[in-house]
């Protein structure tokens, strides 16, 4: 199994591990849907610009366990043509969600109604 790895502050680990697990996701399985996102809607360089942070001041990471090589592979392509390695695309991605909540406003917004 391919790993994508995003480093990120370890106040944004424990957040983006609370937001996974308040939605029933393991930090891996949510990476992974924002990684598969990504390789549909493009806006990586558009985030970069917004969430970007270098240096960071101390840092962790956070683990996709991807399905196959060949997303690693087309996330790293992705990752190239914004102009940063994979782990930097990753920690944007993970970062973002942290700020713009698409997974609970937009894939959840129905079972958060129904309960």
């Amino acid at each position: 199994m391919a790993q994508i790895l995003g480093y990120v502050t370890p106040d944004e680990r424990d957040r983006f591990e609370a937001y996974a697990r308040s939605h029933g996701l393991h930090v891996t399985a949510l990476a992974n849907l924002l990684i598969a996102r990504e390789l549909r809607a493009g806006r990586l360089s558009d985030l970069i610009e917004r969430f970007d942070i270098r240096p960071l001041p101390a840092r962790t990471k956070i683990v996709a366990h991807t399905p196959d090589a060949a997303t690693k592979a087309a996330f790293a392509l992705r990752a190239a043509e914004a102009g940063v390695k994979p782990s930097r695309a990753a920690a944007v991605l993970f970062r973002a969600e942290l700020h713009e909540r698409w997974l609970e406003t937009h894939v959840l917004i129905n079972y958060f109604d129904s309960t």
